[in-house]
């Protein structure tokens, strides 16, 4: 085991980003836990990799954004210079030092693939390392409504596809140890 990674969780409000780490370390979650908002915390955890090997991480579970709203519209900024408040914004500590950042939304909610958009663009340009590893996860948190599930899931994965970022999809049903968090952590290689 050598050097510590340092990943920072972070998408809306809501949208599962403890119970996603409570799941990946401690393998506790079930459908009826229930989770208080995060204001900031920090996991630290041994982590086994497709290499077979362990990696310290130590994940910076963030404060949920707020989505941006921009008059009647509804969704990112699209000015990139538009003055957005403390909570819409990821800190800027959390920019400095990361290297890697898992970005969750909610599927039953379209609003909050809306905030990664944005979210990326802005790590994208404050970031101080030029190399850093992201990847999207899709958590389902509430009932399925299969217009808005479908579309949501699809709007990401092509968006993802198009910022070359991975992406996965877990839900309800795969709060099980060893699958579904777990899958998306030891896919990805964190340098």
């Amino acid at each position: 085991m050598g050097k510590t990674c340092k990943v920072v969780i972070c998408g809306m409000k809501g949208v599962g980003k403890t119970a996603i780490l409570e799941q990946l370390i401690y393998g506790n979650v079930n459908l009826k836990t229930h989770f208080y908002p995060t204001i900031e915390d920090i996991y630290v955890a041994n982590i086994e990799t497709d290499r077979g090997t362990k990696e310290r991480v130590c994940f910076y579970d963030t404060a949920g954004l707020e989505p941006p709203l921009t008059g009647e519209f509804k969704g990112p900024p699209q000015s990139p210079t538009m003055q957005l408040t403390a909570n819409q914004v990821l800190q800027r500590q959390y920019l400095g030092f990361a290297e890697g950042y898992v970005m969750v939304y909610d599927t039953t909610k379209p609003e909050s693939l809306d905030v990664l958009m944005y979210l990326k663009k802005d790590i994208d340009r404050n970031k101080d390392k030029k190399e850093v590893v992201m990847l999207v996860i899709g958590n389902r948190t509430g009932p399925d409504d299969v217009n808005s599930l479908e579309n949501t899931c699809s709007k990401a994965a092509n968006w993802c596809s198009r910022e070359k970022v991975r992406h996965f999809e877990i839900g309800e049903g795969s709060f099980k140890p060893n699958q579904g968090v777990r899958e998306c952590c030891q896919t990805e290689k964190i340098k």
